[in-house]
């Protein structure tokens, strides 16, 4: 596969860094300036380098839940 470089100036925007390493970016990439760093961030998503961070709620278990909604109608066991 060959990679395809801009033919004209119009091709890259250099206004607009690419965000791994703030050459101008080229259209064929966006947001990045080449094939190379846009495999590098999909190489950073895909091992996890890159992470949404999740909260844990505290009324994950279903059983947990189950107690505190038949505490809140009145329905309690103990």
């Amino acid at each position: 596969m060959t990679d395809p470089r801009p033919d004209t100036l119009a091709d890259t925007l250099p206004g607009l860094p690419c965000p791994l390493c703030g050459k101008a970016m080229v259209l064929a990439y966006r947001p990045f300036c080449s094939k190379h760093c846009a495999d590098l961030d999909l190489s950073r998503w895909l091992n996890g380098v890159y992470a949404v961070p999740a909260t844990t709620d505290p009324l994950d278990d279903d059983d947990e839940m189950l107690a505190q909604l038949a505490k809140e109608i009145g329905i309690d066991d103990a």
